[in-house]
């Protein structure tokens, strides 16, 4: 696969072959923008037979970069074929990508006719036919031994992956290509390889595979459209009156759910969008008040995070990152919003085949923004031909009003409808049969075949080789020259006079800065999550003067723009106290304070216990002694310092076994970071008011990008607990701590979260620690505004159920590991849970 995100459509692919007992090596490049649930690596933890790798790191090879440029040139004549005259969109596309040569040599009369562009298709077709095969794709897929390679999409492009299609042929393997989706035949490239096996999904693709790409009808599989076979069994999670309260739309009115496109079909979707509301606005009573939701494409996003459509009334966009449905999560999003619609509107997109599944009229009006990605494409043919048709296609705006005002008032009405499309383009062989199970078998039936004979290219090659060694090595060059130039070298850093010593890694290592656009993501995904543990909230017990302040800023959050997320831990102030504004040039009186506690921390300190404030979402602090720090950073080190004086640090650091720490308030995120960088074995727990998750969660999420997140649902409290040891971060609201059911429990730390709370809440939390078998409680504080005996109450609590070891005494943390702006009431406490409270 060319990334991961190709696993969506063959999960339910994987699961079975696994399942019958096969092994599946998934080779693919990490997606992490399309891909943030990792979907290939729950599939592997799930099934041992399921493993995943990159594919084999590899220099610029001329001989590559000449084959892909050959095949670049094929793909391109394909598109000068009767077949795509009303294609011009595709062309131009395709001609964008084609090397310089064959646009050259079309400029030559008697080459642009159609015997000559068939003559040029022989000629390069013969040169990448006699192209040597790259002995590091070789020795990959040798020392890999298949029964069987698999490729999916290959035809992008160039089709980079046919390098891995001829080593398995030279090595006497079989090969198959897995059709990815509806629009892959007719839209992409060329089939360039013989192949063993080609599945596609119905007779109109199999068409497509033996008319366009030329491949022998017998070795064209049709399966049914596996990657949609469990939306079948999906029901609603949310009744239709939650969800319209959810997106925010009134759920007294019916709703249109408009599905937005990819960017390559409709770039600029938004101004067609509000211009087609201010029609229904404008039409009959039935339409004038009917709610709109629209839906982002997930590939399509950047214009619909700051759309603002509220001047239309009763319109919502939702989510407004594209909720890729990948998990379990998302795709009940998806399929509710779907459900819960009287009727759906699209330009040219899948969505439309799942729309049918669920039963929904499908509608569309041939817009002349739209003519050259709709007519102009041949796959959309088949939303609006295969078995009577899918699509209500109105060629005006009022006939597409017509249409729209009858399917509101009768949703149920183009069910049939539905059906007929289904059957012939979904699942050919009755609504009821699946198409993983055919897939599959198809598959088994290739691989269980007799050996085939090596393939190592015409006998011919070697000739033609010699004639186009020298442009390779030219291509090898210029592309080596360009890789040369990405590289600038630094000057040295100035060494430090305290050089600190590295922290541990991470899970996985975390990258340079999230752009504000990546976390601006994680934040309508975090959104989304808060918003449905509010809606499930029961009453609580009243918050604070001290909490209510702190929420106040929190809450700010609730409607972010992207810039506000990129600086994201700027908003950590309203927690800690900590202002960026202090770590400025000018502040030299803060920096050389903080200078001095640093090294007295370092000097009585484990340096190896250190963390550098990250720069990532507007980090801040001074340099010096460490690459980035400040009043934050050296807090969190002290509380490190203390668990390893007290020997539980270790055993966290050092373990074999997944361990879980529950952290009471999270705060911003700041001390859960440093602890999983030094931790990474653990399953870290946050509790607290859900608003703060728009900052803690939003901040671990950019920094631990391949991170397992949860959060909790008040209505299957179970699942929050299932594959525990795959979690990362987990979170869940402080309603839910007396519903707390962690497998095991082993540290429980509270950094300043339960001093601002009232005497029972406090007790509440350190007695659910003590419940659950907490061996360990670590408490760092002090009193705070409003709650002056904050600090004495946590004290008291913990007292009653817990041991306190000599470490955690205010003089000796003070003697050891003061810094000098702590208040003297500040209070840091270590216990051993008792035997008996």
């Amino acid at each position: 696969m060319r990334s991961t995100v190709y696993v969506r459509n063959f999960e339910s692919t994987l699961r079975l072959l696994a399942e019958r007992g096969h092994s599946v090596h998934v080779v693919a490049d990490t997606h992490l923008e399309l891909d943030p649930t990792d979907l290939i690596g729950r599939l592997c933890r799930e099934f041992p037979r399921i493993t995943h790798t990159p594919p084999p790191r590899r220099r610029p090879r001329g001989w590559s970069i000449l084959g892909n440029d050959l095949r670049r040139g094929l793909d391109y004549l394909r598109y000068l074929q009767p077949e795509y005259a009303n294609a011009p969109k595709l062309r131009r596309r395709a001609e964008q990508k084609a090397p310089p040569f064959v646009i050259s040599a079309l400029r030559r009369p008697l080459v642009d006719t159609r015997a000559g562009r068939w003559l040029l298709a022989r000629a390069i077709d013969a040169c990448d036919r006699a192209l040597p095969r790259d002995p590091v794709v070789d020795a990959f897929v040798r020392e890999h031994a298949p029964d069987l390679v698999l490729v999916t999409p290959l035809v992008e492009p160039g089709s980079p992956q046919s390098e891995f299609l001829r080593s398995a042929r030279a090595l006497g393997i079989r090969t198959g290509l897995c059709v990815y989706s509806w629009d892959n035949l007719t839209n992409k490239g060329l089939v360039h390889d013989p192949l063993d096996v080609v599945t596609v999904w119905n007779a109109a693709m199999k068409e497509e595979a033996v008319t366009l790409h030329h491949l022998p009808a017998e070795r064209v599989v049709i399966t049914g459209a596996a990657a949609y076979d469990h939306w079948f069994a999906w029901k609603p999670r949310r009744a239709r009156e939650a969800f319209c309260d959810r997106v925010g739309l009134d759920a007294s009115r019916p709703y249109v759910l408009y599905l937005c496109s990819s960017k390559f079909i409709a770039p600029d979707e938004l101004p067609f969008v509000r211009t087609w509301i201010e029609h229904l606005r404008a039409s009959s009573s039935t339409l004038r008040e009917v709610g709109v939701l629209v839906r982002p494409h997930p590939q399509n996003t950047d214009v619909w995070r700051d759309a603002d459509l509220r001047d239309l009334r009763n319109v919502a966009i939702w989510p407004r990152a594209g909720g890729n449905p990948v998990d379990e999560d998302s795709r009940a999003d998806y399929f509710d919003s779907i459900h819960h619609s009287a009727a759906v509107v699209g330009v040219n997109t899948s969505a439309q085949i799942e729309s049918a599944i669920v039963g929904r009229g499908v509608h569309t009006w041939l817009a002349t923004e739209f003519r050259e990605t709709q007519e102009g494409t041949l796959h959309f043919k088949h939303l609006r031909s295969v078995n009577g048709g899918l699509l209500h296609v109105a060629t005006t705006v009022d006939e597409h009003l017509a249409q729209l005002e009858q399917a509101v008032r009768d949703p149920a009405g183009a069910a049939e409808r539905c059906r007929r499309f289904v059957e012939a383009f979904v699942r050919p062989y009755g609504v009821g049969e699946a198409a993983t199970p055919r897939l599959v078998a198809a598959l088994e039936a290739t691989a269980a075949r007799a050996a085939v004979a090596a393939d190592s290219g015409p006998w011919w090659g070697g000739i033609v080789r010699a004639a186009l060694s020298k442009t390779a090595a030219e291509l090898e060059d210029v592309a080596r020259a360009r890789g040369s130039r990405k590289v600038k070298t630094k000057p040295p850093r100035e060494k430090s006079p305290q050089p600190i010593a590295p922290a541990a890694a991470p899970t996985e290592p975390v990258p340079a800065p999230p752009t504000g656009g990546r976390a601006f993501e994680h934040y309508l995904y975090v959104r989304d999550r808060v918003r449905a543990l509010r809606e499930m909230e029961p009453a609580s017990e009243a918050v604070t003067e001290s909490e209510r302040r702190m929420l106040s800023v929190v809450g700010r959050l609730w409607d972010a723009t992207p810039d506000t997320i990129a600086a994201l831990r700027q908003q950590g102030e309203a927690i800690s106290g900590v202002r960026a504004s202090d770590y400025g040039p000018a502040e030299t009186a803060t920096r050389a304070r903080l200078e001095r506690d640093l090294r007295r921390l370092l000097a009585r300190g484990d340096r190896a216990l250190w963390v550098d404030e990250p720069k990532a979402l507007g980090g801040f602090g001074f340099n010096g002694l460490a690459q980035l720090y400040n009043e934050d950073t050296l807090r969190f080190f002290r509380v490190l310092s203390l668990l390893q004086d007290a020997a539980v640090l270790k055993e966290f650091v050092q373990s074999t076994t997944r361990r879980t720490v529950w952290e009471i308030g999270g705060g911003w995120g700041g001390f859960a970071y440093q602890f999983k960088t030094l931790c990474p074995d653990v399953t870290y727990v946050i509790t607290g008011q859900p608003e703060l998750f728009l900052l803690s969660a939003v901040y671990l999420m950019a920094l631990f990008p391949t991170a397992h997140i949860r959060f909790y649902d008040h209505r299957c409290p179970d699942a929050f607990w299932r594959d525990w040891q795959a979690v990362d971060f987990a979170f869940a609201p402080e309603s839910a701590v007396a519903e707390l059911q962690p497998p095991s429990l082993h540290l429980t730390v509270d950094v300043a979260a339960l001093e601002r709370m009232t005497p029972g809440r406090i007790d509440r939390h350190v007695r659910r620690a003590y419940d659950l078998g907490c061996s360990y409680l670590m408490s760092a504080g002090g009193a705070r505004d409003g709650q002056p005996d904050g600090a004495s109450v946590v004290s008291a609590a913990i007292d009653r159920f817990y041991w306190r070891h000599p470490v955690s005494a205010p003089l000796y943390a003070a003697k050891r590991l003061s810094l000098s702006r702590e208040s003297a009431d500040s209070t840091y406490l270590f216990g051993w849970r008792r035997l008996h409270a």
